[in-house]
């Protein structure tokens, strides 16, 4: 079932299953409410304007580029493009004013079926080509699915996620919660989270190769091995993360402020590397002129 109302001065929409009430709004393509048999699942601001005046991209559509861009500056077919930095001087998720913060065209396309969609004109946060992106939510039993989509008249670099944030019913502190990565290596970065170029072999403290407490503060970037990206355990549910994207961002909220605190969920960003298009070694997320790109992530829950 999928209902349209509002939030504020925004359109909200409302999905059910059996098992989940999802509810996300028109701004940002945010995801407002994911509820599994009544419980709340991720973190959501009261007032939809704490959405604009935070920074925090609660669980919000992100793009065009997922995680950083060091420099604030990639190349591509031999021309070079500089992006306004809005975290010292690189870029994050998109720059300045991106897709978290833009109004997305909503159209019910199912029982339980929203798809979002965002026109990104030639040259927005100084990215190559007019490009068309859509997500599609929908939910079924215990799963959130969200489909990424994108089409350019030109050639440029696409990398969305969504940044959801997930405390699995008010749950505690989210470091003692369990993880598991389906993951062997983690990329390197340095003080300012721009990777190095080098891919590490997880061990100690980057090994969740076996379910573990998260323990310490995470802002890292898996290399996934398994579409059975990640589980994350606590208060008695499990959430467990499929997907097509080749990584996963983690990142434990260490620098999150009010309402909600240090480390009060865990973001899970499936996702391509950040800094991709400045490491040819890394996967390539160039989008040519009039390919169609598709991804997409599932976020299961269950009782444990």
């Amino acid at each position: 079932m999928t209902e349209k109302g509002s939030f504020g001065k925004y359109a909200q929409y409302t999905l059910r299953s059996e098992e989940l009430e999802l509810k996300v709004m028109e701004l940002g393509a945010t995801v407002t409410g994911l509820r599994f048999k009544g419980r709340e699942t991720v973190l959501r601001y009261e007032e939809p304007e704490d959405y604009l005046n935070k920074t925090a991209y609660i669980c919000a559509a992100i793009g065009r580029y997922a995680n950083r861009i060091g420099g604030a500056r990639f190349s591509l077919g031999g021309r070079n493009y500089t992006l306004p930095a809005n975290e010292g001087k690189n870029q994050l998720h998109g720059g300045p004013e991106a897709f978290d913060r833009r109004i997305w065209q909503a159209e019910i396309v199912g029982e339980s079926a929203v798809r979002f969609s965002l026109f990104s004109p030639d040259g927005d946060n100084g990215y190559p080509g007019n490009l068309r992106a859509a997500v599609t939510y929908s939910v079924s039993g215990g799963c959130l699915r969200m489909d990424f989509e994108g089409e350019s008249d030109a050639d440029t670099v696409f990398a969305p996620t969504s940044h959801m944030y997930f405390d699995l019913g008010g749950a505690g502190h989210i470091l003692d919660a369990e993880l598991q990565i389906q993951a062997d290596r983690y990329v390197e970065v340095d003080r300012a989270l721009i990777p190095t170029g080098r891919l590490l072999p997880v061990d100690g403290a980057f090994d969740f190769r076996r379910a573990r407490p998260i323990g310490q503060d995470y802002d890292h970037c898996f290399v996934l091995t398994s579409p059975r990206a990640c589980t994350l355990r606590a208060g008695g549910l499990a959430l467990e993360l499929r997907t097509d994207f080749p990584a996963v961002q983690i990142y434990t909220a260490s620098g999150m402020g009010e309402p909600f605190g240090k480390n009060s969920a865990l973001a899970i960003e499936p996702e391509f590397y950040p800094d991709s298009p400045n490491h040819p070694q890394f996967p390539s997320t160039l989008l040519r002129k009039g390919e169609h790109f598709h991804k997409y992530a599932e976020f299961r829950l269950k009782e444990v």
